[in-house]
């Protein structure tokens, strides 16, 4: 009786035109790798903006109770209460302004990579 190597018993489980699925769907695994690193990167700019807001709060709402202690009466008090919202919100607002940019920026990335990978797909199929 003859043997069968195991390449020649590990063909029967391989499914007839892997490696043809496996080509036809490379244009979409090269487009959503392009699609992840580009989303990768606004990402990490996001964070990189989120983090340089919650430091620049957070230096401004631990020094308050320094500059509430060198107030000398009641009006001293009520300016740097004052100037502490209003740096605050400001802040903020800035700080929203520039999130909601970030993601309408990695949405619109996001959009494009994948139209042009797609109008390449639909060129190679015509």
């Amino acid at each position: 009786m003859v043997e069968k190597t195991d390449t020649e018993a590990g063909n029967w489980m391989v499914p007839f035109g892997v490696e043809a699925m496996i080509e036809m769907q490379r244009p979409a695994f090269t487009a959503m790798a392009q699609v992840n690193s580009r989303l990768y990167e606004s990402i990490a700019a996001a964070n990189k903006e989120w983090a340089s807001f919650v430091n620049r709060r957070l230096r401004e709402d631990l020094a308050m109770p320094q500059q509430l202690a060198e107030c000398k009466n009641l009006q001293d008090f009520y300016r740097v209460y004052a100037q502490f919202f209003q740096n605050a919100c400001s802040q903020y607002q800035s700080g929203i302004e520039q999130m909601t940019k970030l993601g309408q920026s990695m949405a619109e990335t996001a959009l494009q990579s994948m139209q042009s990978r797609s109008g390449e797909a639909t060129r190679t199929k015509h």
